[in-house]
């Protein structure tokens, strides 16, 4: 018999922080490109549609003991607990007691996204990552399609995420972090070499907390780890010939204010992602429309960073 998640909260003991991991078994980093990378020399940024308006409302739930958590359970079923927790951008070991839950009244994943269901002008891309540190979000595309979305921890006041252009490079199932052998990163996926960026599951507690990383929660950690696509490398393993999946790390979380999914229950577009948001994001994961012979033969290949930098 499944034992329900909220018991958990009675014996389960959070962990904080990640940390820097091992030196990868495989071909390690790729060069993180700026801001102006991309967009040097595009026409027009492509225009994304607004997100579409949202119907859904939220109430909240007072956290008064365990076992109010526990009946709140059963009466959503695990996967609307869960879907509870992810608008709340919490794991299980950080619904605690005294804290106040805010709810939709549909716990229906795809309808409580932040992002748009579409984006038209992606659908040239077979696959792009959005991450906004805003909102503590990311959003998965396919051909332009939403095709799953989750709640994310990014870095914290002192190491916040860089927002820009990164690349899925290689992936680890799972790491051991190098600052602290506690702890272990899973479903590890690199996005940039030198400074360690990467996507893995560990503890959302609610707020950025992370040394730069992207935490996620375990089930959305897993499938990205499936979904994202790698890199490929020269016979030699020293040039990259082929980038992983693009991901666009965007916006800045405002430290010190009031948490955007805490004022759904008044502004239910509260957690929102902007048409201008997403445009400023397109601007950099999709290529200029013109380009010479030269540059793109200069761009086929490059060189991979040194091998072994940390992880967070």
């Amino acid at each position: 018999m499944r034992r329900p998640a909220a018991v958990a909260l009675l014996v389960s003991l959070a962990v904080a922080g990640c940390g820097r991991a091992q030196a990868p078994g495989p071909p390690a980093g790729s060069r993180i490109p700026s801001a102006t990378d991309s967009a040097a020399g595009a026409a027009a940024p492509p225009v994304a549609p607004a997100p579409e308006t949202t119907t859904v409302r939220y109430d909240t739930f007072p956290i008064t003991d365990p076992h109010a958590l526990l009946e709140f359970e059963r009466k959503h079923g695990a996967e609307g607990f869960l879907a509870v927790l992810k608008v709340n951008r919490i794991d299980l070991a950080h619904a605690r007691q005294g804290d106040t839950l805010v709810v939709p009244e549909r716990l229906d994943m795809p309808a409580l996204s932040p992002f748009p269901a579409g984006i038209p002008a992606a659908r040239g891309l077979a696959k792009l990552l959005l991450v906004s540190a805003r909102v503590q979000a990311f959003a998965a595309y396919d051909t332009g399609r939403l095709v799953r979305w989750g709640p994310t921890s990014t870095g914290r006041r002192e190491k916040p995420t860089p927002p820009g252009l990164y690349r899925t490079n290689w992936k680890d199932r799972e790491r051991v972090s190098t600052f602290n052998e506690e702890w272990l990163l899973e479903w590890y996926v690199n996005l940039e070499n030198r400074e360690g960026i990467s996507l893995h599951q560990y503890d959302l507690p609610g707020r950025p907390a992370s040394h730069s990383c992207v935490r996620l929660l375990a089930d959305d950690a897993e499938w990205l780890y499936g979904w994202a696509d790698t890199w490929a490398l020269t016979p030699d393993g020293r040039g990259v010939v082929k980038e992983g999946t693009p991901v666009v790390v965007m916006g800045a979380y405002a430290f010190g204010q009031r948490r955007p999914w805490q004022r759904l229950p008044d502004d239910p577009r509260a957690t929102a992602v902007t048409a201008a948001e997403v445009d400023s994001a397109l601007a950099l994961a999709i290529p200029p429309r013109v380009a010479s012979a030269d540059s793109l033969a200069a761009a086929a290949v490059h060189d991979p960073l040194p091998r072994g930098a940390p992880a967070h």
